[in-house]
């Protein structure tokens, strides 16, 4: 998955990174970037924390529904 940062350095026509300086990488241009992966990051384990609680309301729903029938 590519980043903003990561579409707008590749869409330069002249080939140089308007973020390198001396041949380097700006650091804040590198925290930005690692700032954003570790959201990324955060929001797929958020994702999956509430799919995981959505199967669990849903098993439990149908576990309570069969214990109310017998």
């Amino acid at each position: 998955m590519s980043t903003f940062i990561d579409q707008l350095v590749s869409s330069s026509g002249d080939g140089r990174n308007p973020y390198e300086r001396d041949g380097t990488l700006n650091p804040s241009v590198l925290a930005a970037k690692a700032g954003a992966q570790r959201a990324v990051e955060f929001q797929m384990w958020v994702s999956e924390q509430a799919t995981s609680l959505a199967k669990l309301k849903i098993f439990s729903t149908m576990a309570k529904n069969i214990n109310d029938q017998q």
